[in-house]
């Protein structure tokens, strides 16, 4: 009583760190403000133009939501060598979407050829963690990754040597950013609630909910990476914001 819910959690932070880490220029720009990553897939899924689909979702056409929905499928299920079969099936459970496998194989060869820098980054990173035995994250954390590479660990290992440096770092920004939050909520009172992948939550002072979450969305948009890290990310890491007075009445607010 007395206390709202909110939550942080970071915007497109596995879409953001693979475009960090391949390079891609397309997926680069798709994180610049004012881009959209998922209406762009969902155009080129549909072959469509990016801004005709842009404003026809801005308009509200009923057609226009389940292409955006495709493109969002690929952009969060395709980087890390998701198969077909399995797409398809992750249509089905996360989305309610059904599609054959000719379908899921099309949208698979799409993502592949509208960011051509996640294949190389797969093969790139394979090869130099096969050679230091270890993948790294972004803030320099470790993790060994040693085995059979030619037997039958090698798709697991190879997994571990993709996978790492994306998730590894979601997982160090999140610590970031409750170090750098730390002393505000404790200053003012708010209740740190629990983590749940990338997100935050707080219970904070319903008296001082406005001010507490614009101050604290300012201090997780400017992280200090190249302080903390040794590393500046070439792209903005936003992050969104959630309030409710409970977990099953989340609202986005925006700042």
């Amino acid at each position: 009583q007395g206390y709202t819910l909110v939550e942080f959690d970071t915007a497109g932070q596995e879409y953001r760190w693979m475009a960090v880490a391949s390079k891609d220029d397309a997926m680069l720009q798709l994180c610049l403000p004012g881009e959209d990553p998922h209406g762009y897939m969902g155009a080129q899924i549909a072959r469509e133009e990016y801004h005709a689909l842009l404003a026809a979702l801005k308009a509200g056409d009923p057609a226009a939501k389940p292409k955006r929905q495709l493109g969002k499928l690929a952009n969060l299920s395709l980087g890390y060598r998701t198969s077909a079969a399995k797409l398809r099936a992750k249509a089905r459970v996360d989305y309610n979407l059904s599609m054959e496998l000719p379908e899921a194989e099309y949208i698979k060869n799409t993502y592949l050829r509208t960011y051509p820098g996640v294949p190389r980054y797969w093969a790139e990173q394979i090869a130099k963690v096969r050679r230091l035995g270890y993948a790294e994250t972004f803030a320099g954390r470790q993790v060994q990754v040693v085995g059979t590479w030619s037997g039958a660990d090698r798709w697991s290992l190879e997994s571990t040597a993709i996978n790492f440096p994306i998730q590894g770092t979601g997982g160090d920004q999140k610590y970031l950013a409750l170090a750098v939050l730390r002393p505000y909520i404790v200053k003012h009172g708010i209740q740190f609630a629990w983590e749940l992948h990338d997100g935050l939550y707080f219970y904070i002072p319903t008296k001082l909910v406005d001010k507490a979450i614009a101050e604290m969305k300012f201090l997780l948009d400017n992280l200090p990476y190249t302080k903390a890290w040794g590393f500046t990310p070439p792209v903005p890491m936003p992050w969104d914001c959630k309030v409710g007075t409970s977990w099953g009445n989340l609202k986005e607010v925006k700042l």
